[in-house]
């Protein structure tokens, strides 16, 4: 009898959708195809719904009021806030800041407790970034690469798991190689890289860039930039925050156009405000202020999101015009695999027990972590859950 079984769904499969029952046990999927009743223990009834591998954020840095990098012991409190929007896993993101805010953290993931959307480690974002692309980092905390390197031994053993950087600084590179050897996945970001530095980067390790087109230099046709060299490579992978307001969704579908499935990663970027109203919050050291135009500084700059990784989905789907199980895989299938996290984000024999209940507009319904319900939408029936 299989711990928990998923019944009449529509499931995002790595090969395809398809209408196929899912059992589970030990927190691992451990059958997908047709089921007998007389085998299951409980079970969803998902008739009519749509089952994915849970969201993967790539790069949060705070919900439910709270800040990871000026209070890393909220990153317990935020991972259970994050399964009303479909996450299962994310990296907690240290924006620039001190070293002693870069140890707290890493002291905190070793003892996090249990419970809610899984840490998968830290993703440091800088803070060896452009200072003429800082963004709403921090210019006080920012760090040449070479000074860094003594660290590197540091935030491996600490469970960094993601660094963004700047490729074109001094030094940069062969801290690419140091983390990228230790199987840290290092991104580009804040930067002004040309195409000839994507390749040196890519080189000694590099394989994605963060937040696509934010915080770094612009496009031109003579001086394509960090954006030129990212659409025109052949397989790194682009974090976009696609809320419509970070990048404009004429933007988002002229780069699905020239990247495709496979090489979006979807990122909420989200800070503090996500979950919460209006109001103020922090970052680091700095105020935010969250209205009805974004999540900024109080000289209006832009600073993380208020964007749930749900909405990030449907907004790709309507903005690119593209498939809405590609949408899906650009938050579960491809940031599992910048991680190399086979276990993560997909639907297969053996994979982690983590899976999203969607209804038919992806809106997140019911959320399962390691063969576990922790979410039940206000929405979902009664009817459809039997124990």
């Amino acid at each position: 009898m299989a711990d928990l079984a998923v019944q009449g769904a529509r499931v995002v499969l790595p090969d395809g959708v398809a209408h196929v029952d899912l059992s589970i046990d030990n927190g691992v999927i451990s059958g997908i195809g047709a089921q007998t009743g007389d085998r299951l223990g409980r079970t969803i009834d998902a008739t009519g719904m749509i089952v994915s591998a849970g969201l993967i954020d790539l790069q949060c840095n705070g919900a439910g009021g709270s800040d990871f990098t000026s209070d890393p012991g909220s990153i317990a409190m935020a991972a259970r806030v994050l399964p009303q929007f479909g996450v299962t896993a994310f990296l907690p993101t240290i924006v620039t800041a001190p070293a002693s805010a870069r140890r707290a953290a890493m002291a905190e993931l070793r003892s996090a407790r249990a419970g809610g959307a899984r840490p998968l480690g830290l993703h440091f974002e800088g803070p060896a970034i452009s200072p003429d692309h800082l963004g709403a980092h921090d210019a006080r905390f920012r760090t040449d690469p070479a000074a860094l390197c003594v660290e590197v031994d540091e935030w491996i053993a600490g469970g960094v798991q993601m660094v963004t950087l700047a490729p074109e600084i001094d030094g940069a590179i062969e801290l690419v190689a140091a983390l990228s050897g230790a199987g840290v996945a290092v991104s580009a970001g804040h930067t002004a890289m040309t195409s000839a530095d994507l390749a040196d980067a890519k080189r000694a390790g590099l394989r994605s860039v963060t937040h696509l087109f934010n915080a770094m230099a612009p496009f031109g046709h003579r001086s394509p930039g960090p954006i030129g060299a990212v659409l025109a490579d052949d397989d790194v992978v682009a974090g976009v925050i696609c809320d419509g307001v970070h990048v404009d969704p004429t933007t988002v579908r002229a780069a699905w156009r020239a990247l495709g499935s496979g090489r979006v990663a979807l990122v909420s970027d989200a800070s503090a405000p996500l979950g919460r109203p209006y109001g103020r919050f922090r970052l680091g050291r700095r105020e935010l202020i969250h209205d009805e135009t974004g999540v900024r500084t109080p000289d209006g700059t832009l600073a993380g999101s208020a964007l749930p990784l749900d909405r990030a989905i449907r907004n790709l789907r309507d903005f690119a015009g593209c498939d809405w199980a590609d949408a899906v895989r650009a938050a579960t299938s491809v940031p599992a695999d910048l991680l190399g996290r086979a276990d993560l984000g997909r639907i297969t024999l053996g994979a982690a027990a983590d899976i999203v209940v969607f209804d038919d507009e992806l809106h997140p319904r019911l959320v399962v972590i390691d063969g576990q319900v922790v979410h039940r939408d206000e929405r979902w029936e009664a009817g459809r859950w039997k124990s």
